[in-house]
């Protein structure tokens, strides 16, 4: 009795790991594909959103879009530029700059690179995600990979912003708005 519920065990497991299998493989390789992202916050956003196929395998809900664009098709990948185009073939490949710790690249670690500086002007976009031009010519984009929403209303000159380098990109911090980082990339 006890070996006829291991073979129909058997028998009825079988399939679903032979199921399971090629979707963790496809779920890998996507992930594999993310490695070329610079940016920690958006590699964990491509990464998460390889798992769509096996969370489509378990009847999970499906990961945000903002995470599945991410994941570079079968054949593609992110490549990680490390000079302008012209020298890129002559240039020596750069060593990576070590990392300050985890709470060092969200917050940015170095030397703020714009401190209490007007807003010239803001607009929103359709999807939230604003772009800001400071009062010194400067541009910043709000990265779409965000999940962090401005709303702001007052006129621009009102927002005093400070700009920090963090990992590849910026952190935007309005003063008086405790908080509330937003990652952004100059323009």
């Amino acid at each position: 009795m006890r070996g006829a519920f291991l073979l129909t065990g058997l028998i009825v497991l079988a399939p679903l790991t032979a199921l399971a299998e090629p979707t963790r493989d496809e779920v890998m390789l996507g992930a594999e594909r993310c490695a070329g992202i610079a940016d920690n916050r958006v590699w964990l956003d491509c990464f998460y959103g390889s798992a769509q196929p096996m969370r489509s395998l378990l009847s999970l809900p499906p990961a945000p879009f903002a995470q599945t664009k991410l994941v570079p098709p079968p054949g593609a990948a992110y490549n990680r530029p490390t000079a302008p185009m012209a020298t890129m073939a002559m240039a020596p490949v750069a060593p990576r700059k070590k990392s300050g710790g985890f709470w060092a690249d969200v917050l940015g670690s170095g030397k703020p690179t714009v401190t209490d500086m007007p807003m010239a002007s803001y607009r929103f976009a359709a999807n939230g995600t604003f772009t800001a031009i400071l009062q010194n010519g400067q541009r910043y984009q709000q990265d779409e990979g965000d999940l962090v929403f401005a709303k702001w209303t007052r006129p621009a000159s009102s927002y005093l912003v400070t700009i920090s380098p963090a990992a590849d990109e910026f952190v935007l911090k309005v003063k008086g708005e405790p908080g509330l980082l937003f990652h952004v990339s100059r323009r």
